[in-house]
């Protein structure tokens, strides 16, 4: 795959485009019970895309965010509340390929490639203290749909949803999911 990558990017220079689009979006959420009881995520991604044909781009992104959930067992005798705290860092090489020309106003899209994944997680019991568990990292392929709502020629609105995988290493396989909104600005 990384073969192919190069091979396009020695190519770009050649190609009719050549113009780079920046984007940032957005993720937070949060989800009660109770006050006890309740998990809450946010994270960012900005990237940037050079389109080597008008319709085809290399995409460098990198995502990071941070997940607490928090449980209280009612009537648990101990009366512990246990917090667990995830953070991640995604950094993401893909090549996108546009299903409508730079003119349109809904311009669907693909991409497929890897990335360098790191998760970490630490594990509070309210009385007993914290856990390190085992970190997950590693490079992992991912894969990723979505549109661009064209506002102008220079800002679009760009919804999505990205993939990817545990490391190849991990067994089993889990598969990662996020949904993305934000803003990308073409120059």
């Amino acid at each position: 795959m990384l073969r192919w990558l190069l091979l396009i990017a020695v190519w770009s220079p050649l190609a009719p485009a050549g113009f780079v689009e920046i984007g940032a979006t957005g993720n937070y959420r949060i989800s009660r019970l109770d006050n006890d009881n309740y998990q809450e995520m946010v994270s960012y991604t900005g990237s940037i895309s050079y389109y080597f044909w008008e319709m085809s781009a290399l995409e460098l992104s990198y995502t990071e965010g941070r997940q607490v959930v928090v449980v209280k067992v009612p009537n648990d005798p101990t009366d512990n509340k246990t917090t667990i705290t995830t953070t991640f860092q995604l950094a993401g090489l893909d090549l996108v390929l546009t299903l409508a020309d730079k003119q349109s106003t809904l311009q669907p899209y693909v991409k497929l490639g890897g990335a360098y994944m790191r998760k970490e997680f630490v594990r509070e019991v309210e009385t007993l203290g914290s856990t390190s568990l085992p970190s997950v990292n590693g490079v992992v392929p991912s894969a990723g749909i979505g549109f661009k709502i064209k506002v102008t020629d220079g800002l679009s609105f760009k919804v999505g949803v990205d993939a990817w995988t545990s490391p190849p290493d991990k067994d089993p396989v889990i598969v990662d999911y996020a949904g993305r909104a934000g803003v990308s600005w073409l120059f």
